[in-house]
């Protein structure tokens, strides 16, 4: 994927905006983490016993991790929120970074980038899980 170039200048999108739609992925992937643990909690019902301790282990694990990144989506919306208007910052090598290329895509779109890969098939090495 290839971040668009403005003229002789990188894609620079303002900070605000990068850190607002930083946040929502992380939103996206906490709720990620809560549909888990639900998933996780419904399963232990059916374990023996004896499983069920280290299936225990695994669910306070994803609720942790649901709480940090939760934490951090607050975070990124907060300095956001502080951060001054008009300053931008160089997304397109980060992005070209990015493996999945769902999240890339999304991260283009909201950062008003334009997707060079629209209508392409699903990258590899992206999952779907329903």
């Amino acid at each position: 994927m290839n971040a668009p170039i403005v003229g002789a200048r990188a894609w620079a999108p303002d900070v605000a905006v990068t850190l607002d739609v930083l946040a929502a992925e992380i939103e996206l992937s906490a709720a990620r983490c809560i549909f888990l643990d639900r998933l996780i909690g419904e399963v232990m019902e059916g374990l023996p016993e004896a499983d069920r301790a280290r299936m225990v282990q695994g669910l306070h694990a994803v609720d942790l991790l649901s709480q940090h990144l939760t934490g951090l989506s607050a975070f990124a919306r907060g300095v956001s929120a502080a951060a001054p208007p008009g300053l931008g910052v160089p997304v397109d090598a980060a992005i070209s970074e990015i493996t999945l290329g769902a999240l890339a895509e999304r991260l283009t779109a909201g950062l008003g980038g334009a997707n060079d890969d629209a209508g392409d098939e699903p990258d590899d090495g992206d999952v779907d899980l329903f």
